[in-house]
């Protein structure tokens, strides 16, 4: 229950953060900080059994109309050219709106296809050694040569969701972003403030995205959807698990 609703209330909210300091959202570096090693196994949204968020295919071939595919299209859909939004989509991974799947306005081809895009996988490490934590991932089969940042979110669970995005490492987004290399291949090792382990009420996830247009945002995720594309994430788990 954990996972599922974490997942929902993490991707694309625009809630006001849980923590912060004046007006930026921190990570919470308090007692309780579980120390030693967490693997991290990244995952897509459809390996989580939700639909995609932040890639869309075309209603029919040459339409202006995108939709989001869906669990049970990933297989169909596999060699069908993914593209953006032509503004901000609104996350709605529980199809709780009306339209959670679209259509949404067309925007710019990103130049590959959903198999592709669900090809991307990452693992790796997250260290905790007093006041201080690691994050060490590699990932291959990336978008070749894409810019990408990471994000540490701390997230309460419904009935009253909030959620705070913020880069891990450095506050302003100094250290949270890389770019993968010609094959889609990449390593990020980044110093940080300890997260809290998850609970029945709090979650702590850490994600990955994807900027179709190049540009980062410093300490904000960018407009999902439209240039900022969320490809694979991991949940961490409660303490003791």
């Amino acid at each position: 229950m954990i996972i599922g609703l974490a997942i929902g209330y993490f991707f694309g909210s625009t809630s006001p953060g849980l923590l912060t300091s004046g007006d930026t959202a921190v990570p919470d570096s308090s007692a309780g900080t579980a120390a030693g090693q967490t693997q991290v196994q990244l995952v897509n949204h459809i390996q989580a059994d939700l639909p995609e968020q932040d890639v869309f295919v075309e209603m029919e071939p040459g339409s202006d109309q995108v939709v989001r595919p869906d669990i049970d299209q990933a297989e169909d859909l596999a060699a069908s050219e993914l593209f953006a939004a032509s503004a901000p989509a609104e996350h709605d991974p529980f199809k709780v709106g009306e339209n959670p799947l679209g259509p949404f306005s067309k925007g710019d081809s990103l130049g590959f296809t959903l198999g592709d895009w669900l090809a991307a996988d990452g693992s790796g490490s997250y260290t905790v050694d007093g006041a201080t934590a690691q994050l060490e991932l590699s990932m291959e089969r990336l978008v070749p040569n894409g810019v990408y940042t990471v994000w540490c979110s701390k997230i309460k669970l419904p009935p009253e969701p909030l959620v705070i995005d913020v880069p891990c490492g450095a506050l302003d987004g100094s250290d949270n972003s890389f770019t993968a290399d010609e094959a889609g291949a990449a390593q990020v090792s980044i110093s940080m403030s300890p997260l809290q382990p998850s609970t029945e009420t709090v979650v702590n996830a850490l994600a990955l995205a994807y900027h179709s247009d190049g540009q980062t945002f410093g300490p904000e995720p960018g407009p999902f959807g439209s240039s900022t594309h969320v490809q694979l994430f991991f949940l961490m788990p409660p303490l003791g698990e």
